[in-house]
């Protein structure tokens, strides 16, 4: 009988591109290298051929359930339903899984209440213990969902955190915020239950492209990420630019991410709108990871406007450890958990949150001086192996076990 296993139940589809799909293939390879059996049931989705071809995730054993296409189904909800009716057979799964290992846990991520709780409920049958991994803060409801949504969502995180989390045996959290949160709503239940902080973490070595020229022509300034709702801040990422472009003329902005919702890019376009030359600023849409790898790399420096809210304060972006993996100076905000790790002019340029003055001052430093800007890219690259690496990242669920 072998030592230790660890199942993830997916319900996300590992086709689309997300920081959450690559988190958990990091938290997956990590736990693997460290020498944790790892099976990942997938309900009605398949890995993509890229992942099942990556050499490192060869040895993550993927399960699919049901149907492996989710486009057969009319609509999202229809295909909700369809998952919830798969939790069943997961049941199946786990029992033969069990057989072979002394200690198996389950590792869950915060989505809907009732997969959570239905799969909870094949944990306490089967006598294995179950884990939680929360990355944002549970209460978050979008502004930009009709009110339909917002109360779905609302019953949603109330149901998760009384029925689900006071039941669950050890909850993972990616800031000190969350780990303050959720210690004060335990207190209600008088429940102690173990709670660690996994932070944002990065595979670095999938993002270095030694094979990208630099474009000397240009200094691009690349941000990466969700472009709608003020989420990432893009619009302070506009205003910034627009006040030292004339300064930089060979600078450009490149915004990577998807822009196909006319009705959610208003505030953008009427930002860009202003800029003389619209040309230097592109919009690539969104792309797959080896693109996004490809400008990330060919950048002049990284940018990250994220504004001090909700979100910002509880999370901990994990696209600024895709960025400071490639090595190139970031400019970012000093929001959350980011100036623990980070220090302004030593491995990133801290600007100051909701304040384009001070963002479009910090791009103005980076682009001034190319030799300390560089410098300080490659501080923040070693900081990436340090504190942000997957491999270590990924012990302190192994030490959970």
């Amino acid at each position: 009988m072998q030592d230790k296993a660890i199942i993830f139940v997916n319900t996300t589809n590992l086709s689309k591109p997300s920081a959450h799909i690559y988190r958990e293939l990091a938290t997956m390879r990590g736990l693997v290298e460290n020498g944790v059996e790892v099976y990942c049931i997938l309900l009605g989705a398949e890995p993509t051929k890229e992942i099942l071809k990556d050499d490192y995730y060869k040895n993550i054993n993927f399960i699919t359930l049901g149907s492996k296409n989710s486009t057969h189904f009319p609509n999202k909800y229809l295909f909700y339903l369809y998952q919830n009716l798969l939790i069943y057979r997961v049941n199946n799964v786990v029992q033969d899984i069990k057989k072979n290992y002394k200690i198996v846990v389950f590792y869950t991520y915060r989505t809907t209440f009732f997969i959570q709780y239905n799969l909870y409920k094949i944990c306490k049958k089967n006598r294995i213990m179950i884990f939680n991994e929360i990355s944002e803060y549970p209460k978050l409801i979008p502004e930009d969902i009709n009110i339909f949504k917002k109360i779905k969502v609302y019953i949603n995180y109330n149901l998760y955190l009384n029925y689900f989390i006071p039941k669950i045996e050890h909850i993972f959290v990616i800031s000190t915020n969350l780990k303050y949160y959720f210690e004060k709503h335990l207190k209600k239940y008088n429940k102690k239950i173990p709670i660690s902080i996994f932070n944002m973490m990065v595979e670095p070595d999938k993002y270095i492209n030694h094979s990208i020229i630099n474009n000397n022509e240009f200094k691009d300034i690349v941000f990466a990420g969700t472009l709608y709702s003020d989420t990432n801040g893009v619009s302070y990422l506009l205003e910034a630019f627009l006040r030292i472009s004339n300064d930089f003329p060979e600078s450009r902005l490149i915004i990577i991410g998807d822009n196909t919702k006319p009705k959610r890019m208003w505030k953008i376009k009427s930002i860009t709108n202003q800029i003389p030359n619209p040309e230097r600023i592109i919009f690539t849409g969104e792309l797959n990871r080896d693109n996004v790898i490809k400008w990330l790399n060919a950048a002049y420096c990284l940018a990250l406007a994220r504004p001090n809210n909700i979100q910002a304060k509880y999370g901990f972006p994990t696209k600024l450890g895709e960025y400071l993996a490639v090595g190139k100076p970031v400019v970012i905000t000093a929001v959350g958990d980011i100036p623990i790790y980070l220090k302004d002019g030593e491995n990133v340029y801290l600007a100051k949150p909701n304040d384009v003055d001070s963002f479009a001052e910090k791009l103005r430093e980076c682009l001034s001086d190319p030799q300390r800007a560089s410098l300080i890219g490659k501080n923040g690259q070693k900081l990436v192996y340090k504190e942000f690496n997957y491999f270590e990242s990924t012990k302190v669920i192994v030490d959970a076990f």
